[in-house]
């Protein structure tokens, strides 16, 4: 089996459609650590018990697209943070200032910076997680907030772009449609799994 993280990892039949996992350098697992399950409506399946993951089969080119997708939104969030700076540093200047761009430019920086504070409560809650997280406490209830920051900083960022007139230049135009698109299929990527809104404690 081979994947993003693992090459050619080999796995040994011991019954049934079940396979210990041999591995390059150790010795080989002494029991069954994968599970080709049944195929049922929904596709065919595998369970690993070492990382304790169901994996599902897809196409070549489904999977393609997804790390297409996922290349996409990194380059841009990381765009944003390294353009950030500039930003606000022209924002100071008299010559530069551009009342129409200040959306164009905030609203996607809010947006990150709410994935990040996303990511800072969820590792600062790590010590303990389902007392933190597993009731209504600062760390859920701000989890919360920080998702639907996000949905409102994308929405708002996508509105400042479709309203932008002529006083917006090119460059700063063209860059806030390819950051927005990213952060749209963020967004909607987010909502399907049920992370816009996350109520922990619920």
């Amino acid at each position: 089996m081979t994947g993003l993280r693992s090459q050619n990892d080999e796995y040994l039949p011991v019954t049934g459609r079940q396979f210990r996992h041999v591995p390059k350098k150790d010795l080989p697992s002494p029991v069954a650590t994968l599970d080709l399950l049944g195929v049922n409506p929904e596709g065919r399946f595998v369970q690993d018990g070492l990382e304790g993951t169901t994996m599902k089969q897809i196409s070549v080119w489904f999977a393609i697209s997804e790390i297409v997708l996922e290349a996409f939104v990194l380059l841009s969030v990381i765009a944003i943070v390294i353009y950030a700076p500039f930003w606000i540093l022209s924002g100071l200047s008299r010559r530069r200032r551009r009342p129409a761009e200040r959306a164009m430019r905030g609203w996607p920086l809010i947006a990150v910076l709410s994935l990040v504070a996303f990511v800072v409560i969820f590792i600062l809650s790590s010590d303990d997680l389902i007392e933190r997280m597993g009731n209504l406490t600062p760390w859920s209830f701000g989890l919360f907030e920080m998702t639907l920051v996000f949905a409102i900083a994308v929405l708002a960022s996508l509105i400042s772009v479709s309203r932008a007139g002529g006083e917006v230049r090119r460059g700063v135009r063209r860059f806030s449609i390819v950051v927005t698109t990213a952060l749209v299929i963020a967004a909607a990527y987010l909502a399907y799994w049920g992370i816009i809104g996350l109520r922990t404690w619920a």
